[in-house]
């Protein structure tokens, strides 16, 4: 993991994205009890083109140059596979530009900060999702308040409110 980590620094220092976060089940194990994930999810904001659409080309590109091989959606990079994806809402684009830089495996990179994670599983609503979002309302420490001004800004409030009342946490 930290040679992966040092080559997602040197990605960002290349300019090929401008900003980057450690999203799904790696972030969710830097804030409570590790789980059983497959992948390490990288959201980025890649750099503005011409044109509107988002390409992926200038990434995939740069690790096609570094010899690292495609398999299905990932790149594995230093055998470790990375699915890159871009922030493909508000929520997840603030949820980058909002990430905490950390420090794992002696190498500075960023995470989603809990609060954001949050709101994205009650976003997304997958089942898994919604057994993380329970463990982290029962084993996480996170800012109540910082939480709820992201379900309120993104529209989640209704989302939140049914899970609640499913789950009540």
């Amino acid at each position: 993991m930290k040679a992966t980590l040092e080559k997602l620094q040197e990605l960002s220092k290349s300019g090929i994205i401008d900003k980057y976060a450690i999203g799904g089940g790696i972030a969710h194990f830097y804030y409570i009890e590790a789980g059983v994930t497959y992948d390490l999810d990288v959201m980025v904001i890649m750099k503005m083109s011409q044109t509107p659409l988002i390409s992926m080309k200038p990434l995939y590109e740069w690790a096609r140059l570094h010899g690292y091989e495609s398999l299905d959606e990932h790149i594995v990079i230093e055998g470790i596979p990375v699915q890159f994806l871009p922030a493909y809402n508000p929520l997840v684009t603030e949820a980058v530009e909002q990430a905490r830089e950390v420090e794992l495996f002696g190498i500075k990179t960023f995470v989603m900060r809990p609060e954001y994670l949050m709101a994205i599983m009650l976003d997304t609503n997958r089942a898994k999702d919604r057994e993380r979002l329970v463990r982290f309302f029962s084993e996480c420490s996170f800012s109540q308040e910082l939480f709820i001004s992201v379900v309120e800004k993104f529209g989640l409030t209704e989302k939140y409110t049914k899970f609640r009342a499913m789950y009540d946490t």
